[in-house]
């Protein structure tokens, strides 16, 4: 008997979209998968959509986020983890396209190597009626550790390309359901921190929408981004100074500029600052390492914005000059 993949997709109002993301399951060349549709609370046709597919295949699952979890993706996707059966686990997005052979390649490298907790794969991006594609290039073998890599090399790989070994993923924290964005940065990074052993291939096996608007684009959802970017870099520093990087300072030193550019935009997008960041991040100023003339610059750039909505140029003395560039 074949293993079988757990697919789990949250959705919200997607009801003219999701449909073909649903047949790219049915066109999948390894059958032996259960997808499980969980709604955020969808106000048009999403229900009447999936009871159409659950009705024609069994392998469909539909459920409704609970109401006594978090609104959002994050907390469909951590429902639908506990509904899953699978031995192996992909998340994957409600507007997205898996190609034909994308759970078949991937469950032979977990199925042919069994030290590895997951496999991840290239994506490419597509608009409706047009045939222009991009595939998104990474740095899939990087040189510097994988946390350097992953936070400043484009060690990157978006939430639809690991398929996951089940086993992995029991005793780990999933995805933050407090997060509004960077919600899949935050997950990959603090699973790499857990020194997983894992490949990154370079076959393109699925499609990313483009040319509609997602939830995050929302503007409304602007302050939200900006508060979720920043609890990310905020968790992420403490995850880099308990670490054994070889480059622990530079990092601290890339993700404390994040800090306070985040910062910076919560307090120009919403005129005030958010109780209880401020303290977090004098304390990592503190806890990073620079030459004194530029710490005192940026004491003084954080105080000025803390009291106006003014310093922000001398927050730049933080800035740490990484190279981002793809490399393979």
């Amino acid at each position: 008997m074949k293993a079988v993949v757990s697919v789990i997709i949250p959705t919200y109002n997607r009801a003219n979209l999701i449909g073909a993301t649903l047949d790219s399951m049915l066109a999948q060349t390894y059958q032996d998968w259960e997808c499980i549709v969980v709604d955020d609370g969808s106000t048009d046709d999403t229900e009447e959509v999936l009871s159409a597919y659950s009705n024609k295949d069994a392998r469909f699952h539909y459920y409704k986020r609970p109401d006594n979890r978090t609104k959002g993706a994050n907390a469909c996707r951590n429902y639908g983890f506990e509904k899953s059966n699978g031995t192996y686990i992909k998340w994957f997005d409600s507007d997205d396209i898996l190609y034909a052979d994308f759970l078949e390649k991937q469950v032979r490298i977990l199925e042919n190597d069994k030290e590895l907790d997951f496999c991840a794969c290239l994506a490419e991006d597509f608009t409706e009626g047009t045939t222009v594609r991009r595939v998104f290039g990474a740095n899939r073998t990087p040189k510097e550790d994988v946390l350097t890599a992953y936070l400043t090399k484009n060690h990157y790989f978006f939430t639809g390309s690991p398929l996951w070994r089940r086993t992995t993923l029991l005793d780990k924290v999933l995805f933050d359901e407090e997060l509004a964005n960077s919600h899949e940065t935050d997950f990959h990074f603090r699973m790499l921190a857990n020194h997983l052993k894992y490949v990154y291939k370079d076959d393109v096996l699925f499609g990313i929408r483009r040319g509609h608007q997602s939830i995050t684009q929302d503007k409304a959802n602007e302050l939200a981004s900006h508060i979720s970017r920043l609890k990310f870099f905020l968790k992420a520093f403490k995850v880099v100074a308990t670490s054994a990087s070889p480059n622990k300072n530079t990092l601290q030193q890339y993700l404390l500029y994040r800090q306070l550019s985040s910062f910076y935009q919560i307090k120009m997008t919403s005129g005030k600052t958010i109780k209880g960041y401020s303290s977090q991040i004098l304390k990592n100023i503190s806890k990073t390492s620079y030459p004194l003339k530029d710490k005192i610059r940026i004491y003084i750039g954080f105080i000025l914005i803390t009291i106006s909505n003014k310093g922000y140029n001398f927050l730049k003395s933080a800035m740490v000059d990484i190279n981002e560039t793809i490399e393979n």
